[in-house]
Formats: C-alpha cells, sequence, structure tokens
C-alpha cells in the first residue's frame, strides 16, 4: 500500500506555504512517519532551509522542477508515509503537474479579504476543471490571530462558498522564523512550545479529515 501525497499550494506568495509544508513534515517524521518533501519552488526554500545548521533535522529533501514531478511523488509515495509537495504557485505548470498526482490539497490561507475571494474563484475552477479527478481540498488559515474579527468573516465566506476549512489555524508565532534561521522548525526547538503544539493540532486534524488516512504498510 502507497502512503499519501499532500501537495500545498498557495494563491500568492507571502501565505505561509513553505512554513506550513516543513513543519507538517518534521512534525510527521518526529512521530515516526517516513515523511519526504519534494521542493518544486524555482527559489528551492526548502533546500536553502536544509542548507542550514540543523538541516531540518534531516528530513530528506528532493528537488524536482519538472513537469515530471507527479511521477516523482508517485513513486516516493511506495516506501514513504508521506510525501509532501511544496509547489510554486497556481500560475505555474509545475504546481498543474503537483496538483494531479496529490491525494490532498492543502491551501493555506492568509486573513486577506482579497485572498479569499482569489481562493475562492480557484477552487471553483479546480473542482470544474478535469472530470474525475476529485482529491480532498482542505483550507488552513494562516498567520492568524485567533477569534479576530477578519477571521471570523473569512470562515464564514469559506463555509458559503462549500470549501472545507481546519478548525486548527497556524497562528502568527515569532518561533517560526527564528527556528528557520537554524534551518529549523519550533517541534525540534521547542517541543512543548505554542507553535509546536500548533502544528501538532493542525497535523491531527488533517489525519481525522484525510478518508482514508493512507500510510505505507
Amino acid at each position: 500500500m502507497s502512503g499519501s501525497v499532500i501537495t500545498v499550494a498557495s494563491l500568492k506568495g507571502g501565505s505561509g506555504k513553505t512554513t506550513l509544508a516543513i513543519s507538517l513534515a518534521i512534525h510527521w517524521l518526529l512521530h515516526g512517519r517516513r515523511a519526504v518533501l519534494i521542493d518544486t519552488d524555482p527559489r528551492h526554500a526548502i533546500v536553502r532551509l536544509a542548507a542550514r545548521h540543523l538541516a531540518l533535522g534531516g528530513i530528506e529533501v528532493i528537488t524536482d522542477a519538472s513537469l515530471e514531478v507527479w511521477q516523482t511523488a508517485k513513486t516516493l509515495a511506495q516506501d514513504h508515509d508521506i510525501v509532501i509537495v511544496d509547489t510554486p504557485s497556481f500560475r505555474s505548470d509545475v504546481t498543474a503537474a503537483g496538483l494531479a498526482v496529490a491525494d490532498t490539497i492543502l491551501l493555506p490561507l492568509r486573513p486577506s479579504p482579497l485572498d479569499l475571494d482569489l481562493m475562492i474563484d480557484t477552487v471553483h475552477m479546480l473542482r470544474s476543471g478535469i472530470r474525475g479527478w476529485a482529491p480532498s481540498m482542505l483550507c488552513v488559515l494562516t498567520q492568524t490571530v485567533k477569534d479576530s474579527i477578519v477571521v471570523r468573516r473569512m470562515r464564514h465566506d469559506l463555509h458559503e462558498a462549500g470549501i472545507p476549512t481546519l478548525h486548527e489555524e497556524m497562528q502568527m508565532r515569532v518561533a517560526y522564523p527564528t527556528a528557520a534561521l537554524q534551518g529549523a522548525t519550533p517541534s525540534m526547538l521547542e517541543p512543548r512550545g505554542s507553535a509546536a503544539h500548533n502544528v501538532e493540532a493542525i497535523a491531527g486534524e488533517i489525519e481525522s479529515r484525510l478518508q482514508p488516512w493512507r500510510m505505507a504498510a
């Protein structure tokens, strides 16, 4: 049985996409999962982080910015529990290849009405684009202040648009960029800290929502 492929895709820069991807991958790695990251971004953000002092905990990082990334992910899923694909942007053919192989698509969304409108339009486009292709799509609110007026309104609009949204949010915390300076995540540096608990809650909710949550035997 093959593992799950999760593609993380953002509508525009600054959504916290790469932070979400590495945080989840390392959380699962630290909890005994065979996790691997695929860096498809031409800027090689994950590769650069892995070159820093703590090397992202030694997690396996594959670089593939080609249109064959779907095949790379499919092959890696044969002997990994989870494959996380970090993509450049929705305007990239490489992102389309990463979306095509995904069991689940995570859509990070920062608290911005303009980003929200773009997400709703894009999800509708994805849902109507390819007949017979129906991966799970989950919105993850990022860089949030818990229970802010903007977040509450965005949750309402996402619900009205029929876009599944995690209850857990990736809240704005200085722990993420601080850890990145060392090539790490909060789960590595402060496993009992608030940011690490936040990531754990997000990961747990993703696992509970995946039907089935496929893990390699």
